[in-house]
């Protein structure tokens, strides 16, 4: 493994801690049993313990023969990722998750067409739906007055 695989392992892995430390601020319960907070802690802890087991078994098979270079594509997501995160209560889930999907999609060489858009923002609508209308999830209202 590359010495920036290893680099953007880290960050993803303190990326989780921040998202946990986030999630659980969340003060909302569903149902009697249920908090809201239940599914990111989830999604943190499994991308967390794969991040550790990752780091892990690079301890254990070293590549020396590899450079020791930060390469720009694992800088970008991170990049990208952080700005999601903090984009979230000021543009909303919809407008957010659609213009990191478009933004990531384009950066790994789709070409500029109908497509990439359409399959952004579909995939935006549908996580909405599910997330509020079926399962009740509130997500990051924007500031722009529609849900």
């Amino acid at each position: 493994m590359r010495q920036a695989e290893k680099a953007f392992t880290w960050t993803i892995l303190a990326f989780c801690v921040a998202y946990a430390l986030d999630a659980t601020a969340i003060d909302m319960r569903l149902g009697q049993q249920i908090s809201a907070a239940a599914f990111p802690l989830a999604a943190a802890v499994f991308t967390a313990v794969s991040s550790v087991m990752l780091l892990v078994s690079l301890r254990r098979a070293r590549d020396h023969d590899r450079p020791a270079d930060i390469g720009r594509t694992e800088v970008f997501f991170t990049a990208m990722g952080f700005a999601y995160w903090l984009s979230l209560p000021w543009l909303g889930y919809v407008v957010a998750t659609a213009l990191f999907l478009l933004v990531g999609t384009l950066s790994l060489g789709e070409r500029v067409s109908l497509r990439p858009f359409a399959v952004s923002i579909g995939t935006a609508a549908v996580l909405w739906v599910v997330f509020v209308l079926l399962l009740g999830v509130p997500l990051p209202d924007p500031p722009f007055g529609f849900d």
